[in-house]
Order: structure tokens, then sequence, then C-alpha cells
């Protein structure tokens, strides 16, 4: 492993921009040396309790990304379900990855690969292009991602490879109400990052949230793993009578900013406006090695 981190880190630490085949080979890369890296990790660390540093908000708790530490994480996800991140990323990084989205070149899929860089049997691709990785990759660790999900997770973060995604679309139609864990068997410890970069919530659709800490799958038997059907078991009026008065929220974003959820938030797309805009945003998990989810591909995130 000690060699492919070599390598990884000489090729982003050479001349800018980074030729396709370099890109290409780091996609190869951060899929070896994150599969190593989950197979070699320990037993899980212990949740620690953590004080709620938002008391008395009821809707999306917010905290600016300059502020951002790991106990405002725990604190937003662990007693609200959700933590909104305003301005995570800087202007200059949005701009470079609208840029990527547009000069994407799906001619070569992104799937996971084995230590001899073959595809992974069974593996779906990633929905984003090598640019848009690295362009990933490096706007989170200029955001200080790195240090925040470390302490935040007790681990150094891997990236779930097959949910990582970055686009711009138009959509009418979307995820109903779910939690991310009927799909990984339960508790995993991670942190998905929601990244607009354009405005959302209004013209465009936005992610709708209960801002409320749910500490079990609903629907689903523990360890077990829900089947596609699962989203059809939660009715809309149903979520808001459970919820409470002012915990389902649509959050209002800027380009920059993001929406932190994990594996236990209900939450689904909101319902689109009449004539939306298209949505440019990236999904990305922040996954605890020690809990990846089984049957799925781990990305180095280092």
């Amino acid at each position: 492993m000690l060699n492919a981190i070599a390598e990884l880190n000489r090729i982003t630490s050479g001349p800018r921009p980074l030729s396709e085949a370099d890109l290409l080979r780091l996609v190869v890369l951060r899929h070896e040396i994150g599969a190593k890296h989950v197979r070699n990790t320990g037993a899980p660390l212990p949740t620690t309790p953590t004080q709620d540093l938002f008391p008395g908000v009821v809707g999306a708790p917010e905290i600016s990304g300059a502020e951002l530490t790991a106990a405002h994480v725990a604190s937003g996800l662990r007693h609200h379900g959700a933590l909104v991140v305003r301005g995570l990323v800087a202007p200059a990084e949005v701009e470079r990855l609208c840029g990527l989205i547009d000069g994407r070149d799906w001619s070569q899929p992104l799937v996971p690969t084995d230590e001899q860089g073959q595809p992974s049997q069974g593996s779906a691709p990633m929905k984003c292009s090598a640019a848009a990785l690295q362009g990933l990759v490096e706007a989170y660790h200029n955001a200080g991602m790195g240090a925040v999900m470390t302490d935040y997770l007790g681990e150094a973060p891997v990236l779930l490879s097959e949910r990582l995604q970055i686009d711009r679309q138009i959509l009418k139609l979307g995820l109903p109400w779910h939690q991310d864990g009927a799909f990984f068997g339960g508790n995993i410890r991670a942190v998905n990052s929601f990244l607009s970069l354009d405005e959302c919530g209004t013209d465009v659709t936005g992610l709708s949230v209960v801002t409320r800490r749910l500490d079990e799958v609903l629907g689903v038997e523990a360890g077990q793993r829900a089947p596609l059907s699962y989203g059809n078991s939660f009715d809309h009026k149903e979520v808001v009578a459970m919820a409470g008065i002012g915990r389902v929220v649509t959050p209002i974003l800027g380009p920059g900013d993001a929406i932190f959820i994990d594996e236990m938030t209900l939450h689904r797309t909101a319902k689109p406006p009449k004539n939306p805009r298209p949505r440019t945003w990236a999904v990305t998990w922040f996954c605890a090695p020690s809990r990846f989810p089984e049957q799925r591909h781990p990305l180095w995130f280092g």
C-alpha cells in the first residue's frame, strides 16, 4: 500500500493540469489503497456522547464552513439529523467543479478496480469523470474536510465509490423518503455531503430532510438490506406527522453550501417546482473504514 500511496502523492504533487492518463491512474490507485485500508482497519471505535451546540433549533442548524468542526458535525447529526454548512467550498472551487461537469468524458466508465486494475465483479460505475473525482477530492481537502471527518469518524475517512456523484440535470421525479442505512445494513458511521454548486431549493429541486435524530432504520429488520421497493414504505403525510411541527425542511442553498446527513437521516428529493431549472450538485459519502458497508467499494481520500 505504501508504494501506491507514494505513486498517488507523486502524481498529485506534479505539474498541472494533470494528463488524462494520470487522472485515470489516480482512480485505480484510490480504489486499490481504499480497499487495502478498509481490510487493515481494526475494530470500530465506540461513539462518544456529544453536546448539542444548537439547543432550541427546530429546523436544520447552520454553521459556516470557516467555523466547522467535528463537534458541529456530531451535534448537527446526532441531535438534529442534519447540518447545513454555508460556504463549505470556496467560489473558485465551485467554478472549477462546474467546469469539470461540462467537460466530463464518459467514454471510459469509472468502475471500482482490484489491485491489478481490473474491474471488480458486480461493481457499479461512479457517476463522475476521473477529472471530477480529483476535483472533488481537492476541493474537500482545501475546505479542511480531511481533518474534520477524521475527528468526527475517529478514523481517516474513505469515500463510497458507487455513491459518488457530480452532475447537472433537471429533476422532475426524485427519490422518495428513505434512510440510506436501509441499503447499507444499518449504522455504518458515515457522513453524506450534499454540495450545491448553484442556487438550490427554490426553482431548482432541493433536498428535503427530517431534522430529528433517528437511532434505527425504519421499516427494515436490524442488519437486513432493503429491497428497491423500500421507498414506497413512507407516506409523506405520515413522515410529517412523525417528524413533528417544523422538522421537515428543504434548506435553500447557495453555490458552495452543503447539507450534511448520515445513514440514519430520513430524507427525499424535494417536490420539484413547476418549471425547474437544472440542479448542479455533488454527492460525497465520507465513511469510517472499520464500518464500511459490505459489497461496496472504498475510495482513498487522503
